[in-house]
C-alpha cells in the first residue's frame, strides 16, 4: 500500500519533532526557507523530501508548523485549498481565520502540542472547524499522535488548553529550576540536587500515570501529620500564595492565547 504524503511547512524544533513521528508511517514533503535549516534536514533524516516547493500540490494533508506572524503571506501562495485537509499548529490562530485567508469550505483542525512532542510525549490538543467532518479530526488524531497524546476539545477551548498544557512544560522547568536551587542552599552540589530532584519528579510522576489515585489523594498519603511534608506544605498553602499564583499564570496565558489571533 502506497504511505499517504504528509506535506509539512516549517521545519523548526516542532517541524522536526513531527518529521520523527511521521516518518516511519508517511511519506514527508517539507518546505523550509531557512537555507541552514534545509541543510541540517536533509544530512539528519534521509527518507523524507526536504525543500519541495510543490509541497501543496503534492500533499493531501498539510501541517503548518511556522509563526503566527508568517502565516498570512504563506497563505497566499495555497491553491485549490478544499482538496486538501489543514492541520495548523500555531498558536492562537483559529480556524475561522485560516478559513478566512483560503475561501471556500476548506478543511481545517486546529492543534496545539507541547515540547515533550520533541520526544514522541507531547500533549496534543485538536478542535475542528466548521467544514472539517469527523473523519478529518479522526485522520488529525492519527497524524498528531505519533508524537503524544491527543485530546479533541471544542475551540473556543483552545486558549485554555494552550495555558493548561501548550505552556503547561514551562511551569514544570520553573518548578524544578527553583526546587534544584533550593536542593543546592541545603549543602546539595549541583550533581546531587539535579539526581535528586529530577529523579524525584520522575518517580512521582509515574505514580500518578500508573495508579488509581489523583494527585491531591497521592499529597495526603505522603503527608504525615506532624511530619516533615506537613511543615512544607503549611508554606505552600499560606494565604493560599501557590493557588493564587497559578490561578493567576493560567489566567495571562489564555489571555493572550487570545490575542495573538487579532
Amino acid at each position: 500500500m502506497t504511505k499517504k504524503t504528509i506535506g509539512l511547512i516549517g521545519g523548526g524544533n516542532m517541524g522536526e519533532a513531527l518529521i520523527k513521528g511521521l516518518a516511519p508511517k508517511y511519506d514527508v514533503h517539507i518546505c523550509e526557507s531557512n537555507p541552514a535549516r534545509v541543510k541540517y534536514l536533509k544530512e539528519k533524516y534521509h527518507n523524507i523530501v526536504v525543500g519541495d516547493t510543490k509541497v501543496v500540490e503534492s500533499s493531501g494533508v498539510l501541517i503548518l508548523a511556522v509563526k503566527p506572524q508568517d502565516m498570512a503571506p504563506l497563505l497566499e501562495q495555497v491553491t485549490a485549498p478544499e482538496k486538501k485537509l489543514f492541520i495548523s499548529i500555531a498558536a492562537g490562530l483559529t480556524t475561522r481565520y485560516f478559513e478566512k485567508h483560503l475561501g471556500g469550505k476548506t478543511k481545517v483542525v486546529r492543534a496545539m502540542p507541547n515540547l515533550p512532542a520533541l520526544i514522541r510525549e507531547g500533549t496534543i490538543g485538536i478542535s475542528g472547524g466548521r467544514y472539517a467532518k469527523p473523519a478529518d479530526l479522526k485522520l488529525a488524531e492519527t497524524i498528531l499522535g505519533t508524537i503524544g497524546r491527543t485530546v479533541v476539545v471544542r475551540e473556543a477551548q483552545m486558549d485554555a488548553l494552550t495555558a493548561v498544557s501548550g505552556s503547561g512544560p514551562a511551569y514544570v522547568f520553573l518548578l524544578v529550576e527553583k526546587w534544584t536551587a533550593a536542593a543546592e542552599k541545603l549543602g546539595f552540589n549541583k550533581e546531587q540536587a539535579k539526581l535528586l530532584v529530577y529523579n524525584t519528579l520522575l518517580g512521582s510522576a509515574h505514580l500518578l500515570k500508573a495508579g488509581s489515585l489523583d494527585a491531591a489523594q497521592l499529597r495526603a498519603k505522603v503527608t504525615s501529620k506532624g511530619g516533615t511534608t506537613e511543615a512544607a506544605m503549611k508554606v505552600f498553602f499560606k494565604n493560599n500564595v501557590f493557588e493564587k499564583l497559578m490561578k493567576a499564570a493560567l489566567s495571562a496565558a489564555r489571555k493572550r492565547s487570545g490575542k495573538l489571533a487579532k
